[in-house]
C-alpha cells in the first residue's frame, strides 16, 4: 500500500475500469462531499448518489472499520440495505454498493470483531478538558440563499481545504462541519501549548481566508469578498462518539465558543476572539485587546472576551453585544 494508506476501496472490482482508492483514516463517497479535500473523498457523478452518500472510518486502535450511510437512496453492504446514520462494521472482502458503483473493501487489517452488535449505535460519553476553535462565515445564510450552488460548492471547498491544512500543521482535530461552521478541538495535555496552538490556528486561518477571499467567486450580500470570524474557547465538555464516526462535543464551553464565532469579524470586532480562560494561558505569547463583556444567546451571565491582534497590527474591542 502507498505510504499512509491503511486500506482501499476498490471501485468496479474485476472490471476494466477498476480503480483503487486509498484510505488513510477516513473516506467520504458521494456526488459532492463539500468541504472535504481530495485525499479524503471519492466522487460519483450520478444523480442517484447523494451529495454526501456514505462515510468509511478506520479505527486503527481497535483494528476495526465502520461505514455510515448518509444517503437518500441508501447504501448496500453485501446486498443488504444499511440503516441510515447507524455505524456498521465492515470487514476486508465486504462489498459496498453506492448508486451504480460497487466497491470492494480491501485491507490486511481491520478484521477485529466489535464486542457489541455492529448494527447498533455505540455511544461513549466522557468528560474532557478541550480547547475548541470555531470558524463562522459572516452572513452565510444570506450568501447561500442568493448564491449559485456550484459557486457555493467551489468556494467552500477551497476554504475548507485550506483550513484543514492549517489545522493539521497546528495538530488540531477536525471535529465536524456544523452548517457553515468549521469546528476543531485540541486535547488538553499541556493546556498552555494546546491553547497556543489553537490561537495560532485562528490567526492563520483568518489570514488565509482574507487572502483567499478576493479570488473566490462567492461574495457577501454587498458584493464584497467573504469574511470569516474565529473564536477560541476552553473548558470541560461532554464528548460523545459513535464508533468510527465524527465526535460530537457538547457543553457550556462549546456553546460559548460557537456564539463568540458569530461575533468575530462583525461590526468592527476583530477576526479572532478568545475566552478569558484561553487568554490567561496565552497572555505572554500573543498581543490582545480587551477585555470586553458580551451577552450571548442562552446565557444570563456576561462572557469576558479578548481580541487577538495579528502580528504588527493594533485592534480594539467593542463595549458589548447581544446576539439575536
Amino acid at each position: 500500500m502507498p505510504t499512509g494508506a491503511r486500506a482501499y476501496l476498490i471501485a468496479w472490482p474485476g472490471r476494466t475500469k477498476e480503480k483503487s482508492v486509498p484510505v488513510v483514516d477516513h473516506l467520504f463517497v458521494g456526488r459532492e462531499c463539500s468541504g472535504i479535500d481530495d485525499q479524503h473523498r471519492f466522487l460519483i457523478e450520478d444523480q442517484a448518489v447523494s451529495r454526501s452518500h456514505v462515510e468509511l472510518h478506520l479505527d486503527a486502535e481497535q483494528d476495526q472499520a465502520w461505514l455510515v450511510d448518509r444517503s437518500t437512496n441508501g447504501t448496500l453492504l453485501n446486498g443488504s440495505r444499511m440503516e441510515r446514520s447507524v455505524p456498521v462494521q465492515v470487514m476486508p472482502g465486504d462489498r459496498v454498493q453506492v448508486g451504480p458503483v460497487e466497491f470492494l473493501f480491501f485491507s490486511n487489517r481491520f478484521s477485529a470483531r466489535a464486542e457489541v452488535d455492529p448494527r447498533q449505535t455505540v455511544r461513549r460519553v466522557d468528560l474532557r478538558e478541550l480547547v475548541m476553535a470555531v470558524g463562522d462565515i459572516v452572513s452565510f445564510s444570506t450568501i447561500s440563499e442568493y448564491s449559485d450552488g456550484a459557486v457555493l460548492l467551489e468556494s467552500m471547498d477551497r476554504v475548507y481545504s485550506g483550513l484543514r491544512k492549517l489545522l493539521s500543521a497546528r495538530h488540531g482535530t477536525l471535529s465536524n462541519y456544523v452548517g457553515d461552521a468549521f469546528f476543531a478541538t485540541w486535547e488538553v495535555g499541556d493546556a498552555s501549548a494546546a491553547a497556543a496552538s489553537a490561537v495560532s490556528f485562528g490567526l492563520e486561518a483568518a489570514a488565509e481566508v482574507r487572502a483567499m477571499a478576493p479570488s473566490l467567486p462567492l461574495r457577501d450580500p454587498a458584493g464584497e469578498p467573504i469574511r470569516m470570524g474565529f473564536a477560541i474557547g476552553l473548558g470541560q465538555a461532554a464528548v460523545s462518539m459513535m464508533a468510527g464516526a465524527i465526535v460530537t462535543v457538547l457543553g457550556d464551553a462549546t456553546n460559548v465558543t460557537f456564539r463568540l464565532s458569530g461575533i468575530a469579524s462583525r461590526s468592527g470586532w476583530p477576526d479572532v476572539l478568545v475566552t478569558d480562560a484561553v487568554h490567561e494561558l496565552t497572555a505572554e505569547r500573543f498581543s490582545f485587546a480587551g477585555p470586553a463583556e458580551v451577552l450571548v444567546k442562552g446565557r444570563t451571565a456576561m462572557v469576558k472576551v479578548f481580541g487577538v491582534a495579528p502580528p504588527g497590527q493594533a485592534i480594539t474591542l467593542g463595549t458589548g453585544i447581544s446576539l439575536p
